[in-house]
């Protein structure tokens, strides 16, 4: 029988180097290229960067198994539609493709139009809410659109996002699976009593990210404890988020971008993980601080209501009223016996919904099933 090749497309300027700005390539060699290694005779992965695995990774399984192909100087959006073209043979060979996410859609689309393969997106954020210049908006838009009805089947990561996608497309296409986690790797650490308290945050510092209202809640709560709060990620608003640091006097380190296999160490130093966003999709980092059992604190908005339960697996405040993500804090805080139940809890919600091992052995029979055979 033909080899059964499985092609992957990252979003739209997607690539390793893209991902190992924030740290996350690791996630999507060990979480997903191995696995995928094991179930496909072999793996493509189209990026949209000059770059080589070699530079990402020195498993020879993986070297074995995958091979890159490099994008180059072209602008993106023009180089999604020039990509199935200037790999046409790699193209017409896959037996199914991968889209990460619904931006990196169009070479699969061209794809499955002139070759007839089949491919399977991810649907896993309220695009129309992240803001970008009104053009790339419009492109979105129309590559959403064309890759929603193109495509085999979509990856829902929430069923909120799953209601959405199905009044565009029908139900049948639906497939929720949420993000998920290396539950081996996240696992709960030790914590012994101290008087100084810990503040985590994990993620881009953008405005969508709310990180404003978390650096006003740190200044607020440092009379009643001794605290320290550390925000991982780098972004736009990192300038204006150390001003207002300083200007409200609070205890801050802001760390630029940790390698994804270590995020497990600062969580273990961590007495409360904190997601403050205006909008989530399926949050990552959310599931890794539940999985590595710290008390967590989200706002009350779809992607982090759908994780977390409140006051059983972690506590959400209401964007709209003031002091709430200050009162949160102090409760996860100020007792630390409820903090220790809500991260037990949440150790055990990420085991049973959300191990990683499990969610991309769903996405593997997915993609099996749907492949061209022959």
């Amino acid at each position: 029988p033909a080899a059964m090749i499985l092609g992957l497309l990252p979003a739209i300027r997607g690539g390793l180097g893209e991902l190992a700005k924030t740290g996350q390539h690791s996630r999507l060699l060990d979480g997903y290229l191995r696995p995928y290694t094991r179930a496909f005779d072999e793996v493509r992965y189209f990026s949209y960067l000059r770059e080589s695995l070699d530079a990402y990774t020195d498993d020879p399984a993986l070297r074995a198994h995958v091979r890159l192909f490099p994008g180059g100087d072209w602008h993106p959006w023009a180089y999604s539609l020039a990509m199935p073209l200037r790999y046409r043979d790699e193209f017409r060979r896959c037996a199914v493709f991968r889209v990460f996410q619904i931006t990196g859609a169009m070479p699969a689309v061209i794809a499955r139009r002139r070759f007839g393969i089949p491919f399977v997106t991810t649907y896993g954020f309220w695009y129309g809410r992240l803001a970008g210049s009104h053009t790339s908006g419009v492109l979105r838009r129309v590559v959403e659109t064309l890759g929603l009805r193109a495509a085999d089947a979509v990856i829902v990561t929430t069923p909120e996002l799953g209601a959405h996608v199905a009044g565009r497309v029908g139900a049948a296409k639906v497939h929720l699976i949420p993000n998920g986690v290396n539950t081996a790797l996240f696992a709960p650490a030790p914590r012994p009593p101290r008087a100084r308290k810990h503040v985590l945050y994990v993620g881009r510092l953008s405005a969508e990210k709310n990180l404003g209202a978390l650096l006003e809640a740190a200044a607020a709560l440092a009379g009643r404890f001794d605290l320290r709060l550390t925000l991982i990620g780098d972004g736009p608003a990192r300038a204006a988020l150390e001003a207002e640091a300083r200007r409200l006097g609070a205890r801050v380190e802001f760390v630029p971008v940790v390698e994804h296999r270590r995020i497990p160490g600062y969580l273990a130093d961590a007495d409360a993980f904190v997601l403050p966003s205006l909008t989530e999709g399926h949050p990552k980092a959310l599931l890794e601080a539940m999985s590595a059992g710290v008390a967590c604190v989200a706002s009350d908005v779809g992607g982090n209501r759908a994780v977390l339960e409140h006051e059983r697996t972690g506590l959400l405040f209401d964007l709209g009223a003031d002091a709430a993500l200050a009162e949160a804090l102090a409760r996860g805080l100020g007792d630390p016996g409820l903090a220790r139940a809500l991260g037990e809890r949440a150790r055990a919600r990420a085991v049973e919904r959300y191990d990683l091992g499990r969610l991309v052995g769903e996405e593997i029979e997915l993609l099996k099933r749907l492949a061209r055979v022959g």
